[in-house]
């Protein structure tokens, strides 16, 4: 484990501090966080881990607001398979841990594929090729704004995935209130939680909430994957 301090700055005063737990195998990727970190003002601590019991250990037992980690071991591949470790447990780490975030950095491969994206339980993406110390801070902004990271390219990829994938879903009926349709609406448009609560004129609380409900209604682990199921069944326009 790896402990790093990050500066002081505007966003101290702003009280947006975090504590990122980061859990990167590949060298280069590892060693370009462990120096950008360090720099983002929105960084309170960053803990470098190096295996995932060691990871789910800490989230455990430590208060961490983000878990970063590439998709190579965000466990959407098969977990039997040769290669990076894996957190087989994320998405039950995420239900134990709702303060948590995920924000994910994909290589080009995973980058590529929209199936797996939609299966990974992720709050926010990054394109490794286009990670900078502006882009990061700025993901990591975003998540504690409770908005959702999303490269344009990556988002429009979802998209045509869905609309090409449709025909392969099989028939199932989702039933969401008019409430909810509203807010899967808005989670299409791309919206956060308190622009959502703004536009409905209802509580950030009632939103948090009408989002679980939409996220387990579509049996979705996360706003992408909700989304892009939605298009497959046609709930969305």
């Amino acid at each position: 484990m790896t402990d790093i301090q990050g500066k002081p700055g505007a966003s101290e005063q702003a009280g947006v501090r975090l504590a990122v737990a980061v859990y990167v195998e590949a060298e280069l990727l590892r060693l370009g966080l462990e120096a950008m970190l360090p720099r983002l003002a929105v960084v309170d601590r960053a803990e470098l881990f190096s295996g995932p019991e060691a990871v789910e250990r800490a989230l455990t037992e430590h208060r961490f607001h983000i878990l970063l980690l590439s998709s190579a071991n965000a466990g959407h591949r098969d977990a039997t398979a040769a290669g990076p470790r894996r957190l087989p447990s994320l998405t039950r780490l995420r239900h134990t841990r709702p303060g948590l975030r995920t924000l994910v950095v994909l290589d080009p491969a995973d980058a590529e594929s929209g199936t797996a994206l939609a299966r990974l339980p992720a709050d926010g993406y990054l394109l490794r090729e286009e990670l900078t110390a502006v882009s990061l801070e700025r993901a990591l902004r975003q998540l504690a704004a409770d908005e959702m990271p999303m490269p344009l390219r990556l988002g429009r990829q979802l998209l045509r995935h869905a609309g090409e994938s449709a025909h392969r879903l099989p028939a199932r009926t989702v039933r969401l209130t008019a409430r909810e349709h509203e807010v899967l609406d808005q989670l299409v448009a791309g919206l956060s939680n308190k622009e959502i609560a703004r536009r409905l004129r209802i509580s950030e609380h009632g939103v948090k909430r009408l989002v679980s409900s939409v996220l387990l209604k579509l049996d979705a682990t996360n706003r992408t994957a909700a989304v892009v199921t939605a298009m497959k069944l046609g709930l969305t326009d």
